[in-house]
């Protein structure tokens, strides 16, 4: 199958790019993004593919470096966003253009090309809501409480829209937080890494147990867009190669009722025909493995055998407790989440950025990101 992915240098696609790879013997990539980091591409195990994977310089919102490559390919997946909240303020025009035009005008595309499109949103567009309210499933009426959801929501309804008008399948996936190697050092799980090896206090925003999100490896991560792939292109299960990912644990989730853990068994996959999905769909990407933010500082703090305190921040601006999705409606697909082992997730992230310093580099101005 013959993919074009959007945004394949960052975290998600480049992790993406490269369990593809892996996985589909038969699959070549196109790669466009406005940034080309080669030292990922080693690093991820893409530059072996070269035969098969290619980097595209260009921008989702000028149609003219891309629109001819839409018509070589099975799909389209946009992992194309802005989304380093704590620069949001100094890149709001940034946002507005990849978010929100970037997913209009690649839907559109998609539309006239007559090209399946998964676009990959974020659980942020429900709002922030205490962990006692009930999970929010699909049909939930989103209502973004922070900057960065908001123009990922607008995006989303966008690229709604273009499918509903031009009868091509669309799959909006929304994903919970998601912990990984290639992520860039404005993300919390990089940035307290760097900072425990940097022996300064390592600092969560809020308050200390305010805060809570839903965890989920960034391979799995990959296995569920892969099945949602497969449902709105109607291509055959994959012929998985040699070189998959070892699976850490038993595959099943961990479910959360009140304060009590408890690992369930996944659902039984339905059985069912590789039929194309129609229209505009939507899942919930999410293994409802919920810890607040100080837990996972804390275990990272434990894994690195450091006994640093941990800071409050309480000026980080929009301070959202949580978002709580559902997982229900991807389970019932038959996706199951095979890492559900929280401390061997963070400590296999560990290793990897401490085999990968570069990667935590601070910028001059002072605040960390990619």
């Amino acid at each position: 199958m013959d993919y074009l992915i959007a945004g394949g240098s960052g975290f998600i696609g480049s992790n993406l790019i490269s369990h593809i790879l892996s996985r589909e013997p038969e699959a070549n990539i196109i790669n466009l993004d406005l940034h080309r980091r080669e030292p990922v591409e080693e690093q991820m195990s893409i530059s072996r593919y070269q035969g098969r994977y290619t980097f595209k310089e260009g921008d989702i919102c000028e149609l003219s470096t891309y629109e001819h490559y839409l018509k070589v390919s099975d799909v389209v997946i946009n992992c194309a966003t802005e989304n380093d909240k704590c620069r949001f303020s100094e890149k709001v025009e940034r946002f507005i253009r990849t978010n929100v035009l970037g997913a209009r005008v690649l839907a559109d595309a998609c539309v006239r090309n007559n090209v399946p499109l998964l676009h990959v949103s974020t659980d942020e567009v429900y709002g922030s809501s205490p962990f006692t309210v009930p999970r929010r499933e699909e049909h939930t009426p989103i209502d973004p409480t922070n900057p960065y959801a908001t123009t990922m929501a607008a995006g989303e309804r966008l690229a709604a829209i273009s499918g509903r008008r031009g009868g091509v399948p669309i799959a909006i996936v929304r994903v919970c937080e998601i912990i990984g190697p290639n992520q860039g050092v404005s993300h919390m799980i990089p940035r307290t890494i760097k900072m425990i090896r940097d022996g300064r206090p390592p600092w969560i925003p809020g308050k200390k147990g305010e805060r809570y999100r839903d965890w989920l490896h960034v391979l799995d991560l990959c296995s569920a867009l892969e099945l949602v792939v497969r449902s709105i292109t109607g291509k055959v299960p994959l012929k998985v190669s040699e070189d998959t990912h070892r699976e850490h644990n038993v595959p099943g989730r961990t479910v959360i009722s009140g304060t009590s853990v408890a690992t369930a068994s996944p659902p039984v996959p339905v059985k069912h025909s590789m039929q194309i999905m129609s229209g505009v769909s939507y899942f919930n990407i999410t293994a409802e493995m919920r810890y607040d933010l100080t837990a996972i500082v804390e275990a990272i703090l434990g894994l690195m055998g450091s006994e640093l305190p941990i800071q409050d921040r309480l000026d980080e601006g929009y301070l959202d407790l949580g978002y709580n999705p559902s997982g229900r409606k991807l389970n019932y697909q038959g996706w199951q989440v095979k890492f559900t082992d929280i401390r061997e997730i963070l400590r296999s992230t560990i290793e990897w950025y401490e085999e990968h310093p570069w990667m935590m580099d601070a910028v001059p101005s002072g605040r960390l990101r990619p």
